[in-house]
């Protein structure tokens, strides 16, 4: 995110916020962020290690993203809205499949910070994509 204009910045930074305090929540408590998205501990005892590793590959991906210079950052960001797509599309299925309640698997896609970040990341990589107008000499 190094060098990046400010408006670019703040919305990888914002679109890193989100990610990181979201995945340090339910990494340090995996059974209150199960119970803030509506999945019973006691269906899913497993659950927590899940949580736990997707709160890892979050912060992970946070922390690169926010030391990435401009050569790195497009890639990341790509990379970044594949997991985002694959996260909305997965809650989906699953709740259509019945492993989540109706409510639950909505409430997981719709409500998920994976379409914040999602249009975060989109919007800064469209930004970094604009090729840059240089004045003629």
């Amino acid at each position: 995110m190094r060098d990046q204009l400010w408006y670019i910045a703040l919305l990888i930074g914002l679109m890193c916020i989100i990610r990181f305090s979201l995945s340090a929540f339910g990494y340090a408590n995996p059974p209150w962020f199960m119970e803030e998205v509506g999945i019973s501990l006691s269906d899913n005892p497993q659950m927590p290690y899940a949580i736990r590793a997707w709160a890892i590959r979050d912060m992970v991906v946070s922390g690169l993203v926010i030391l990435a210079d401009q050569a790195a950052i497009k890639l990341l960001l790509a990379g970044c809205i594949v997991i985002d797509v694959t996260d909305i599309v997965s809650a989906y299925l699953s709740s259509v499949a019945g492993l989540l309640g109706e409510a639950d698997g909505w409430l997981l896609t719709l409500t998920s910070t994976a379409i914040a970040a999602l249009l975060l990341e989109l919007t800064a990589l469209i930004l970094l994509s604009i090729p840059k107008k240089t004045s003629a000499q």
